[in-house]
């Protein structure tokens, strides 16, 4: 039987202590959200995912999906969940309460509603956060009368969205996609072509699906310069006959928009949730943001989807690690090697074996600081709204630079932790019986989603350190080695602060070489940018680790503070020092590999 507990009170560890989230987002506005309310919502959404979602999570993927005649049928135990996450207001926490949402701030459906679905369900969760990110996109810039007919149901989960990004030719190259959006006299555009890898596309469990599609207008530019953005759902109003969509009714047409899925994909895991090919022939859409800004726009949602996707590394880590553990408390196998610790048992319980400490606490301490980090991305996804230039400033610059390491190295690391705690279970994590094989089988996409994570990594060395002179890497720094300084003089930091110095001034030597060398050679950028994202995600993490053992010290004595210490002081013995292999592989530079022969391969 699979177990899950949210952990809530890590969370309130990192909202109340380490960051001081309820003072940020008051002073940007929430003047009503208390410690209280974050607390009440997370227990809530908490029993809500683990009484309804958790249930479901076996079932889907057994049972999967059925496709038939262009319609998927979802099973009835999703349907009842969505539904239910609908009446409770679950699936629309941010949103704004004009449009029906409960009008919380950012960090909560990003980080904490983000973690526990994906714990729960992966394969139900994201439905509701793609059609938040449609959601997103349309309020931000949509014409108003879009805006008024299509958000609240959006929002609430009534009508679902998606994204349609790629085809069958182009893969992330969406430059050369073929997609076109003909315009009509009335102001709409008639939109033809076939996208695949379309998550939720086609389904059964909202009554609409309005779909965010990238196509191109007659005479566009050349390449990505030349793609625009349409709104595009699957059924238009009963009412509607032409032109936009004031005072018209939300009763639907039964006819399908031009819109329909010629297949689903068969996967590795994921197997209730659709991923579709989807065809849109002359079907009728609405032009959203400037002709030809559609990549700008589209990647407003798909930095958020980022992050999202990130927190399915870290969710199902998290639920994986809690089932490894709960079967390592029950396990005796063999007697400790330096001496039997229950004699009177036929054998000691496995934890009394050092491979299987090391493999459960790389997966335990690898988790928390990877929550620490999505903590503080959250925020500053707030703070990127704020009235104040400079802390606006100040925060779009670290999502810049985070995004790409939260995506690609929780990602990473949820892959590696999932892996772990299968081998931690022996047989017994490689069968259905105990779950932790369908969280390894499902959390593998998200390495793939939302660009795949050689991508995330270029994006970070080739773009983001160097963005805007430098300014992004600035803004980081300054409160490193505030931190580093503030901490220098306190001998029981020492174990933690040394260490993070040595990283954070390797970061800044890999940095610089990294650029002197790539404006060079291009080559040498690409060939350490994978080692480059994954050294940078640890300093982070070290960072996360270093404010955390700060806390904790000030309250040693207590088990929660203590578990801490202990976890600081296993990340920065057993897993920052790979950095120092990351940093001579970087070095090494790209001829190992660009000299390998082809032909040889």
């Amino acid at each position: 039987m699979v177990v899950w507990d949210a952990p809530i009170r890590d969370y309130e560890f990192l909202f109340n202590e380490v960051f001081d989230s309820i003072e940020t987002v008051q002073r940007l506005g929430y003047d009503d959200f208390d410690a209280d309310y974050l607390s009440m919502l997370m227990e809530g959404w908490a029993e809500h995912a683990k009484e309804v979602w958790l249930p479901i999570n076996a079932l889907g993927d057994h049972r999967g999906l059925k496709f038939e005649d262009g319609r998927i049928t979802m099973p009835q135990e999703f349907r009842d969940a969505y539904r239910k996450g609908i009446d409770e207001g679950w699936l629309s926490t941010s949103c704004r309460p004009e449009h029906g949402g409960m009008g919380v701030p950012i960090f909560f459906q990003a980080v904490t509603w983000a973690e526990f679905g994906t714990s729960t369900c992966m394969a139900l969760s994201v439905l509701p956060a793609l059609s938040i990110g449609v959601y997103e996109v349309l309020r931000a810039n949509g014409r108003q009368d879009l805006i008024d007919y299509f958000a609240t149901n959006l929002a609430s989960g009534e009508w679902a969205g998606t994204m349609c990004l790629t085809e069958p030719h182009a893969g992330t190259d969406l430059g050369i996609i073929t997609t076109k959006a003909t315009p009509q006299d009335d102001g709409t555009y008639r939109v033809s072509g076939t996208k695949i890898f379309i998550t939720y596309g086609e389904h059964d469990m909202a009554e609409n699906i309005v779909h965010l599609v990238l196509a191109k207008a007659p005479d566009a530019p050349e390449g990505s310069r030349g793609i625009s953005l349409f709104l595009v759902p699957k059924h238009l109003p009963k009412e509607w006959e032409s032109g936009g969509m004031g005072g018209i009714s939300h009763d639907l047409s039964g006819e399908l928009n031009g819109i329909t899925c010629s297949g689903s994909e068969g996967k590795m895991g994921l197997h209730a949730s659709p991923t579709c090919v989807m065809n849109f022939d002359d079907s009728v859409g609405w032009l959203v943001g400037p002709l030809h800004g559609g990549m700008p726009l589209m990647f407003q949602m798909m930095n958020r989807e980022r992050v999202a996707t990130g927190m399915m590394g870290l969710g199902l880590a998290e639920i994986a690690y809690q089932n490894a553990l709960a079967w390592a408390r029950e396990r005796r196998q063999g007697r400790d090697i330096k001496g039997i610790r229950e004699p009177n048992e036929r054998a000691d319980n496995i934890l009394v074996h050092p491979d299987v400490r090391r493999m459960l606490l790389e997966a335990k301490v690898n988790n928390e600081g990877c929550r620490a980090l999505a903590s503080w991305t959250g925020l500053l996804l707030d703070q990127m709204h704020s009235d104040d230039p400079e802390e606006a400033e100040r925060a779009t610059a670290l999502v810049a630079l985070f995004t790409p390491i939260v995506k690609a190295h929780f990602t990473d690391l949820g892959c590696e932790t999932t892996s772990t705690c299968m081998q931690v279970m022996g047989g017994a994590g490689y069968i259905t019986e105990f779950g932790v094989e369908q969280f390894y089988r499902d959390v593998r996409i998200s390495k793939i989603w939302e660009g795949t994570n050689g991508i995330q990594a270029l994006d970070l060395a080739g773009r983001k350190i160097t963005q805007n002179m430098g300014k992004n890497l600035r803004h980081l720094m300054w409160p490193l080695t505030e931190f580093i300084e503030e901490n220098r003089e306190i001998p029981e930091m020492s174990e933690f602060n040394k260490p993070l110095h040595q990283g954070v001034r390797g970061l800044q030597q890999i940095t610089l070489l990294m650029i002197a060398e790539g404006m060079a050679n291009p080559h040498f950028l690409a060939a350490g940018a994978t080692d480059y994202c994954r050294y940078f995600g640890n300093i982070l993490l070290g960072y996360m680790w270093a404010r955390m053992a700060r806390i904790s010290l000030e309250k040693k004595g207590e088990p929660f503070y203590d578990a801490k210490l202990a976890s600081a002081r296993f990340f920065f013995t057993r897993i920052f020092p790979e950095t120092i292999g990351l940093a001579a592989k970087i070095q090494s530079g790209p001829k190992p590999l660009m000299d390998y022969p082809a032909e040889l391969f």
